[in-house]
């Protein structure tokens, strides 16, 4: 489950666009500027149960859970609830939430830390990103049933005290222009 959350152009008033840097101008498509995406987390305690379970030889052939990308000892490392992990060399993540956000930010403006952050700093400099250019009464679109209209719905469903998603360390980005054989 997938879900991309974007703001239309069309509501930004001077001030947002004045704060809109022009890489990111740039990769607004149809008019819209996508924030970020909502995705579905995996539930880290069924998927180790079914995984030592199969390590057992307890799962037949017709009941062999799906392809799942963690290890056993990777999904051993936290008790958080849920988890996430794209493939076998991603890194895997824990959170508390059954979703998690991953931001959307141009790679020409993704900066690497001098010092490595923690979870929380991470998603306090995405929030701040992103909160230096929406207002909080900036419409916030979405094709699900999630209760967010506006910036400040999303930054709380996503940093609040009763948050609902959790932001990811993994961030999506866009290239701008045509690839250049330098480039590989």
């Amino acid at each position: 489950m997938a879900t991309e959350v974007y703001v239309d152009l069309k509501d930004f008033d001077a001030w947002n666009m004045a704060n809109v840097p022009d890489e990111l101008a740039a990769t607004a498509s149809g008019g819209r500027l996508q924030v970020g995406t909502c995705f579905g987390n995996s539930d880290r305690r069924a998927t180790l149960s079914r995984l030592v379970q199969e390590s057992c030889g307890e799962w037949t052939p017709e009941t062999r859970s799906p392809y799942i990308a963690a290890s056993i000892d990777e999904l051993r490392s936290s008790d958080k609830p849920h988890f996430s992990k794209w493939s076998h060399e991603s890194p895997i993540e824990f959170f508390n939430t059954a979703l998690r956000f991953s931001w959307h930010i141009p790679l020409v403006l993704q900066e690497a830390p001098e010092t490595p952050q923690t979870a929380e700093e991470f998603a306090k400099a995405m929030f701040d990103f992103w909160n230096s250019i929406l207002s909080d009464m900036t419409p916030v679109y979405h094709s699900s049933l999630y209760p967010i209209s506006t910036w400040k719905a999303l930054s709380e469903a996503i940093i609040g005290d009763y948050r609902y998603m959790e932001s990811s360390r993994i961030v999506q980005g866009t290239v701008l222009g045509m690839p250049t054989e330098d480039m590989f």
